[in-house]
């Protein structure tokens, strides 16, 4: 029913939900126009649906490639529909036909950003260096309270160098290294383990086929979460993970830890 309480135009109403099924307007008016009333011509069509009259040819162009209606080819031309069975057929096979196309560049896209293999459940993974670096950054950025950094490369505090010191602007950052060879390339002052294991290089198992990569740098952020940046074959790869093990990881860490001065 209309808003005057009178029955709505069935025509309209089937022109509308052809838009919402993603035709546009001019397509579904002119279609619906076509349809109803058989064979037309182009200024005809122009009347009864009222479509600018310079528009109609380029949406007549439109609906006859994708299948909806036909023309002849004698003088004048006449347009008409489709029957409704071989247009659904139509729609069908290329619904499938795009789906299929998506697929394949989903799986081309997890190709790219996920190259060794599946991802880890319950790990946010990423494996381009601006993801890498958006990650990063973004959790130096965000953190409010506290951030923890483990170092095992040099790479890594040259890398994120002003980053990390805008982060020690406003809240405390340590910077934990492997050795003092190291301490001469932190952007702020740096500390060591000043007991229990030597902090050597760690490896991280990332596959079912017990793969293990070093680990470049490990940030714990606000004592909530993880960050871990791995190396394989010379591509940096990036863990995330949330859980209460990096209260405790922290905790632990910064208990044994001691200030120490640069090499000369």
């Amino acid at each position: 029913m209309t808003d005057a309480g009178m029955p709505e135009d069935p025509l309209l109403s089937i022109q509308h939900k052809l838009i919402a099924c993603g035709m546009r307007e001019y397509e579904a008016k002119i279609y619906v126009t076509i349809f109803s009333r058989g064979i037309l011509t182009a200024f005809e069509i122009h009347q009864f649906s009222g479509v600018p009259r310079g528009r109609v040819y380029d949406v007549l162009t439109i609906l006859e490639q994708k299948g909806f209606i036909t023309r002849s080819w004698e003088k004048p031309v006449y347009y008409t529909a489709e029957p409704v069975e071989k247009v659904s057929v139509r729609l069908v096979r290329d619904t499938l036909a795009n789906l299929e196309r998506m697929t394949d560049c989903l799986t081309e896209l997890q190709d790219v950003c996920y190259p060794l293999g599946s991802k880890i459940v319950g790990v946010h993974e990423f494996q381009t260096d601006l993801a890498i670096d958006t990650q990063i950054r973004m959790e130096l950025k965000r953190s409010c309270k506290e951030v923890l950094i483990l170092c095992f490369d040099e790479r890594i505090l040259q890398r994120y160098a002003d980053d990390i010191k805008e982060a020690a602007k406003r809240i405390p950052v340590y910077v934990v290294v492997k050795d003092k060879k190291m301490a001469k390339f932190s952007p702020i002052k740096c500390y060591m383990v000043k007991r229990g294991i030597p902090m050597t290089t760690m490896e991280m198992p990332v596959s079912s086929k017990k793969q293990r990569i070093p680990v470049l740098a490990q940030f714990y952020h606000d004592r909530q979460g993880t960050i871990a940046i791995l190396e394989n074959n010379g591509q940096m790869i990036c863990f995330g993970l949330v859980n209460n093990v990096s209260v405790f990881v922290a905790q632990s860490i910064l208990q044994n830890i001691e200030r120490i001065e640069p090499e000369e």
